[in-house]
């Protein structure tokens, strides 16, 4: 049985420099929103309804406000290799991300959004590469742009045991 961890990925926190309110546009067009990076909080509703519980630097409390923030920064504000490229996915912010051991021994990370067929699993390529990003369709069973990772049916197979994912097929 594999052994799924729900992934506590850290940020660096940011200093008090950092304490202080940034007015950015929604993405919509609809409002304007107040993001902080010192406390790691934002005004928008998928903050406020959803990720406000999650500890700060948790990367699953971060909405796409705080992101995009913490993006134009260009700092190095993360912690290990895998924390910088899954925050860094254009496909993010997820849900949920779960770590386990990969086929090589690694450890991989799968990111998931509720209500979403894809699911993004980040893998090294292969001995001393570093990660990268393969998307999976569930409910097809499929790789985007038929680009799939090293053991990509050992990790299938994995995918079945994830908590909250149906492999449908």
């Amino acid at each position: 049985m594999i052994s799924w961890k729900p992934a506590l990925l850290r940020l660096k926190p940011f200093d008090r420099s950092f304490d202080r309110d940034i007015q950015v546009e929604s993405r919509t067009g609809s409002g304007r929103y107040t993001v902080n990076l010192y406390s790691y909080t934002c005004t928008c509703p998928d903050f406020v309804q959803r990720r406000a519980d999650r500890p700060p630097g948790d990367l699953g409390r971060s909405c796409k406000h705080l992101r995009d923030e913490v993006l134009s920064l260009d700092t190095d504000a993360f912690g290990d290799e895998l924390t910088r490229v899954i925050f860094k996915s254009p496909h993010g912010p997820y849900d949920r991300i779960w770590f386990a051991p990969g086929p090589d021994g690694e450890i991989f990370a799968v990111g998931m959004t509720d209500g979403k067929p894809w699911i993004n699993i980040f893998v090294r390529s292969g001995p001393d590469q570093p990660y990268s990003r393969y998307g999976y369709h569930s409910a097809d069973r499929r790789w985007s742009y038929d680009d799939s990772p090293p053991g990509e049916d050992i990790i299938v197979g994995m995918l079945d045991s994830l908590p909250g994912h149906r492999n449908n097929g």
